[in-house]
């Protein structure tokens, strides 16, 4: 295998003082005070919140101006024109300011074992291939010989640690159905692990060590020292891996890339004259020096750094701007748009759209607004708000006039393509900063707990954009 090197652990970690660390929280949040404009409401009512008019019509009339590929560097390079408007220009020097996230300076150019390949896109196969290289690049000079990998789903990671390295695998996963099947794989395709890569159902949670501990002893008839992983532990599961770790004593290191920011359970969620809710969550902020800034600063993060500002975080990364053809460009701006108008003729109309398939609308189906919408129609029921019987009933309605309808709203907005995309491009811009804020609350969480962290770059984010683990080792 060829070799990528990673940095070690806290050999690149910046020992920061608190005065520091709390002006970058403060500066964070003046940011996402005063941008919450381009981020704090659901991109589906881009129309009906009059989004679009957010924008100052000056940055608007600078990024109109420029060509697809000069968008595309402007997003990706987050570089501007001196000639642009002084708020444009500040805007983007605060969300470069404001990103910590590290880049990543090489990848791994050796592919899977073929085995290995079954069944998996190229997307996963490039996420394992890494996941389980840093694993043992962090684990191999701690002689940690026991890896607990926290939500393995169906042990992609956990059979390739063995298989490449030889490292005893507990896998511990949430759903049996997914403990079932790992197992049944196991047994077909890696039958030489059955010894060495276990499964157990488990739902973990903070107060999780003493299961953990019982399943290794029962597992592994071993007592040494283990390091805890996840790839793309979502919502709350990467937090409780890092109390569990915190209060594990065999659990010498750490190495989580989390996902589903947005997933974060909420402590309070209310709502205010029927529209603003205030949103707080249980884990997030999650340390005392962030919070400390929040109290001493009068900020009211439940009103801009809610669920909107999860789903930001966790959004596809600036770099899949990097070559965006125009034809993608068109598509997307296409697809954004379309949905909204449909959002703003449900809302007309006191609609709640209720989705009756999995994905609300598919892409192939975007050839013209027309067929957009007929294939929408099959796959939402239009609520109707006035409905006051308990038993959820779709609106009869007649699917042409809808239709007709809709087609007017289109051809009232369909001169918007062009600015939705420099929303979506300014939204590129703020991402890495929303999850560079995220994830910095979190290592600093650590560090406050009197341990060592630090963010490596896993993953190339064009191809998987959650790409940053938190490692953290103890002495």
């Amino acid at each position: 295998m060829q070799t990528l090197t990673l940095p070690s652990p806290f050999s690149t970690m910046a020992h920061v003082d608190k005065c520091t660390e709390s002006k970058y929280f403060l500066d964070a949040l003046n940011l996402f005070f005063e941008v919450q404009w381009l981020y704090n409401i659901p991109v589906t009512d881009l129309l009906t919140k009059g989004l679009l008019d957010s924008i100052p019509k000056e940055w608007t009339d600078a990024l109109a101006s420029l060509q697809m590929q000069e968008l595309n560097h402007f997003v990706v390079k987050r570089k501007t024109n001196p000639q642009w408007p002084d708020g444009l220009k500040a805007f983007v020097e605060k969300c470069r300011y404001i990103d910590r996230l590290p880049t990543l300076n090489a990848t791994l150019f050796t592919k899977l074992p073929k085995k290995f390949q079954i069944g998996l896109n190229d997307k996963k196969q490039h996420e394992i291939i890494h996941m389980a290289h840093l694993v043992h690049m962090q684990c191999a000079p701690l002689k940690i010989k026991i890896i607990v990998d926290f939500g393995a789903g169906l042990g992609y990671v956990c059979q390739l640690l063995y298989h490449l390295y030889g490292y005893q695998v507990l896998g511990l996963e949430r759903s049996q159905e997914n403990v079932n099947n790992a197992k049944n794989r196991q047994a077909k395709m890696y039958p030489d692990s059955l010894e060495h890569v276990k499964y157990r159902c488990c739902d973990l949670t903070y107060n999780s060590v003493e299961v953990i501990e019982t399943i290794l002893r029962n597992e592994f008839k071993e007592n040494s020292d283990v390091c805890l992983i996840g790839l793309h532990a979502c919502g709350d599961l990467s937090i409780n891996a890092s109390k569990i770790f915190f209060n594990m004593k065999a659990a010498r290191l750490f190495i989580m890339i989390s996902c589903c920011y947005h997933k974060l359970s909420m402590s309070k969620d209310t709502d205010e004259n029927g529209s603003t809710r205030k949103q707080y969550f249980n884990n997030f902020p999650l340390s005392t020096c962030f919070k400390s800034v929040i109290h001493d600063n009068n900020f009211d993060v439940g009103c801009f750094l809610r669920q909107p500002f999860l789903r930001l975080a966790c959004q596809e990364s600036a770099e899949r701007w990097n070559d965006m053809s125009t034809e993608n460009h068109d598509k997307h701006s296409f697809y954004v748009l379309a949905r909204a108008v449909l959002q703003l003729y449900a809302t007309q109309n006191d609609y709640t759209l209720k989705k009756c398939a999995r994905k609300g609308t598919r892409k192939s189906q975007c050839l013209n607004f027309e067929t957009y919408i007929k294939d929408s129609l099959n796959r939402y029921i239009f609520q109707s708000q006035k409905e006051t019987n308990i038993k959820e009933q779709g609106v009869q309605f007649s699917t042409e006039m809808h239709i007709t309808r809709m087609m007017e709203l289109w051809n009232i907005y369909c001169d918007k393509l062009k600015i939705v995309e420099i929303y979506t491009a300014l939204q590129s811009v703020l991402q890495a900063s929303a999850e560079s804020l995220l994830l910095q609350d979190r290592l600093c969480w650590i560090q406050e707990h009197g341990l060592e962290a630090t963010i490596i770059p896993v993953t190339n984010k064009q191809l998987s954009p959650r790409s940053y683990a938190i490692v953290s080792s103890k002495k």
